[in-house]
């Protein structure tokens, strides 16, 4: 369990920070995003840190006991396959991406990430 709060320190922080960057800077984050899809070699750059960063979490943490725990795996197996997605099939992650923008569903997401981002911290850094 000391894994798993130690990576709700870390997640909880980032992605309430991003969930709440999605509302206060939405255009912002648009714009990001369009201007990343243009450098390729950032998108490959990205995606072998991901890569990396899914296979080092998932190494130290592939537990599916508790509710956080699974969070925290998932979060780290989303990481290796976007990783990998980014790296394989890039055009496919940019047409997610634009479908993600077109669609109106960016809000949704971030209100996933600040209802993660307060879950994970609370249990990291409270609970």
């Amino acid at each position: 369990m000391q894994t798993t709060v130690f990576l709700a320190q870390i997640w909880g922080p980032a992605l309430l920070a991003v969930g709440l960057g999605i509302f206060v800077s939405r255009k912002y984050y648009v714009r990001m995003y369009h201007e990343l899809e243009k450098e390729t070699l950032a998108v490959l750059c990205f995606g072998m840190l991901a890569i990396s960063a899914g296979i080092a979490q998932i190494h130290f943490h592939n537990v599916w006991h508790t509710f956080t725990q699974v969070v925290v795996s998932l979060l780290g197996w989303a990481t290796l396959l976007k990783g990998f997605a980014m790296v394989i099939a890039p055009g496919f992650v940019d047409r997610g991406g634009d479908w993600t923008v077109k669609s109106k569903i960016l809000p949704y997401s971030g209100v996933l990430m600040v209802v993660l981002g307060i879950y994970l911290s609370w249990v990291g850094y409270l609970a």
